[in-house]
């Protein structure tokens, strides 16, 4: 049963995180198998591919015989069953996979393929997006066109008329055409994190907390690789299952969390419109590039650069700290977020604490061996 269909029948049903090595670990291995079959293969997701099995045919046989071979070796290596599509084309195969049940394969043989659709409601095409879908599905329902069988037989002109220019694209699919080439994976480096929080909150102060806790991850892994960031993104998960997205972009690129944070609390702002429980939330650092600072002539703020200067000396100490006694060793305190960049926090040590009065501008650490005393590490006036 999916796992959206078992929230709507149990809303109190609790799902536990993915445990993202164990599928990065499935999905390797499943690559592994497809490449001593497959010259080119494009990943959809996690375990979802297409493969272009061209040319391959005096090597290994027939397509069919390929995909059977294919399933034999991961249900004999990691025990988990899958459905194969084999089509012409993308359109098709990726249909064929849909419309059986794993472990079965489904067989379109060239020429059939209008045959194969003609049944199928509309819903199954995989290239229809949700927005796209929200002013197709709505005009196809007044043309009572259910079906791909009754949008193929509809003349291409009066298509276009009614849906503009996603009436050739309708009129393709729904015939079984489609010309999109399977690519190859090209790989962009990416640094992400993410937080499921348990139970699921809605309060702004606590979930800006998190997030900064995120941001400070992802710096510190950037400046450990030597990268910086140019383009940000922000995902929010509401416990009604509604996923919105904001990112933000750095024309100079940064690591540093006294850049980004004023950037990413204008994310969380812009995507926490709906007073909804938030479940998981995660940060994507993409665009990355060697890190090229360009020193500046002129000093037109001199307090705001020195505010800077002596953030990101706290960063460096706290990246310190953590890398020779662990990430618990410092945590956030209990103090709020102020809304200025470089604004004051409170650590302590081991998970716990520092309690300090509102307003205080003092930024305390507690030592790893002595964790009864208190140093002050940088005192604002």
């Amino acid at each position: 049963m999916p796992v959206e269909q078992a929230r709507r029948l149990c809303p109190s049903l609790r799902v536990l995180p993915t445990d993202t090595v164990r599928v990065r670990i499935a999905h390797q291995d499943l690559l592994e198998i497809i490449g001593r079959f497959a010259p080119v293969w494009e990943p959809v997701r996690p375990g979802h591919l297409f493969l272009d099995l061209t040319g391959t045919t005096r090597l290994f046989g027939p397509a069919v015989d390929v995909a059977a071979r294919i399933e034999r070796e991961v249900i004999q290596r990691q025990g988990l069953p899958g459905a194969m599509g084999i089509g012409s084309n993308k359109l098709v195969s990726g249909v064929a996979a849909d419309v059986v049940q794993p472990p079965q394969l489904y067989d379109v043989r060239p020429g059939s393929e209008r045959i194969f659709l003609a049944p199928l409601p509309v819903t199954m095409l995989p290239g229809i997006s949700r927005s796209s879908a929200k002013a197709i599905l709505p005009l196809l329902e007044d043309l009572n066109l259910r079906t791909l069988g009754e949008i193929a037989e509809i003349p291409l002109p009066q298509l276009a008329v009614v849906f503009g220019r996603q009436g050739e694209l309708l009129h393709r699919w729904a015939n079984g055409i489609d010309v999109s080439p399977v690519l190859p994976p090209v790989q962009h480096p990416t640094v992400a994190t993410s937080v499921t929080l348990d139970p699921d909150d809605v309060d702004d102060v606590r979930l800006l907390a998190h997030i900064y806790g995120l941001l400070e991850k992802l710096c510190r892994t950037l400046r450990c690789q030597g990268r910086v960031c140019r383009r940000l993104l922000l995902t929010l998960w509401h416990s009604d299952h509604v996923e919105v997205s904001r990112y933000c972009t750095f024309a100079a690129g940064t690591y540093w969390e006294v850049e980004m944070y004023p950037c990413l609390k204008g994310l969380f702002l812009g995507c926490f419109q709906r007073r909804v429980r938030i479940r998981r939330m995660a940060l994507l650092a993409e665009a990355l590039a060697p890190p090229e600072e360009q020193l500046s002539l002129f000093d037109f703020d001199p307090s705001q650069t020195r505010k800077q200067a002596r953030m990101r000396r706290l960063a460096l100490a706290l990246d310190s700290l953590r890398e020779r006694f662990g990430n618990r060793v410092v945590s956030r305190g209990a103090g709020p977020i102020a809304d200025q960049p470089g604004h004051p926090l409170l650590f302590g040590c081991n998970g716990s604490p520092v309690r300090a009065p509102l307003g205080s501008k003092q930024v305390a650490l507690r030592s790893a061996r002595a964790p009864g005393r208190r140093h002050p590490l940088i005192q604002e006036r």
